[in-house]
C-alpha cells in the first residue's frame, strides 16, 4: 500500500510539472532550450512535501509542430531524490499538447518487481485564452503492479469542466506573474472515490506559475508554486 501511494504521490507531481513548460509555442509556453525551472509542493499547512526541478533539454520540428524533450528530478523535503527520468510535448499552432502517456514507471519510486502502465488523453492549452472559454476534457488510468502478478494499483481520474476563470496576478518566491486563472474538476477512483477541484496559474511567455487542489468542501488540500526560474 504505501507503494501504492508513493507512486500515485509522484504521479501527481509529474502531471502538473509535465504541464509547465514548452519551446516556441508562444501564448502561455515559452520556455528556451536550457531553461531551468524549480517548483516546490506543499501541504495543507504549508509545509513543503517535494521539490521538482526540470529543464528544456531539446527540441526538433515534427509534422505540423514542434517536438520538445524535457528532464525531470523530484526531490523529498529532506532533499532526497525520489524520482528522475525524461519525457516529451509538442506544439502545434501555438497551442500546446501534453501527453500523459509519456510518463512513465521511470518516474515512479523504483523497485525492481514494479510495472506501472499509463494510457490516456493530451491536454490542451491553446495560444490564447479568454475568460469563459471552455477548454477539452481528459482522463487518465494509471496501473502498478508486480512483475506476473497482482495489480496493486488501479487509478482512474476524469478531467472535465475545464475552464478559463479569470485572471489574477501571482507573486511566488520567483516573481510577480499576470496569470489566467483555469478551473476544473477532477474525479478520481483510487481506494475510493473523490473528487478535487484544480486550480492553475498560467503566466503568459512562462508556463505554469502555481497549481491548488481543493477538496469537495472547498478546503485546500496541497499547492505547488514555481520557486526558481533560471535562463528565462
Amino acid at each position: 500500500m504505501k507503494k501504492a501511494l508513493a507512486t500515485l504521490y509522484v504521479f501527481v507531481v509529474f502531471f502538473y510539472a509535465h504541464l509547465s513548460v514548452a519551446q516556441d509555442c508562444g501564448g502561455y509556453f515559452n520556455f528556451k532550450k536550457g531553461m531551468k525551472v524549480e517548483m516546490t509542493s506543499y501541504d495543507k499547512k504549508d509545509r513543503p512535501t517535494a521539490v521538482t526541478k526540470y529543464e528544456v533539454i531539446d527540441y526538433k520540428p515534427v509534422d505540423g509542430g514542434t517536438s520538445l524533450a524535457f528532464a525531470h528530478e523530484t526531490y523529498d523535503a529532506k532533499g532526497k531524490l525520489m524520482a528522475k527520468s525524461e519525457s516529451v510535448g509538442k506544439c502545434v499552432d501555438g497551442d500546446y499538447h501534453t501527453d500523459i502517456r509519456n510518463i512513465s514507471g521511470d518516474m515512479m519510486p523504483k523497485s525492481p518487481d514494479m510495472k506501472v502502465s499509463i494510457t490516456g488523453d493530451q491536454m490542451v492549452y491553446p495560444r490564447d485564452l479568454k475568460v469563459g472559454d471552455d477548454l477539452k476534457d481528459a482522463s487518465i488510468n494509471i496501473k502498478s503492479g508486480f512483475e506476473g502478478g497482482m495489480t496493486i494499483m488501479n487509478m482512474n481520474a476524469n478531467i472535465t469542466n475545464r475552464k478559463v476563470e479569470a485572471y489574477e496576478t501571482i507573486e511566488t518566491p520567483a516573481g510577480k506573474f499576470d496569470c489566467a486563472k483555469l478551473t476544473y474538476n477532477m474525479q478520481m477512483k483510487f481506494m475510493g472515490n473523490r473528487t478535487l477541484k484544480c486550480v492553475e496559474y498560467l503566466a503568459k511567455g512562462v508556463g505554469l506559475i502555481k497549481t491548488e487542489q481543493f477538496d469537495e468542501k472547498g478546503n485546500r488540500q496541497a499547492y505547488m508554486v514555481v520557486t526558481k526560474i533560471e535562463g528565462q
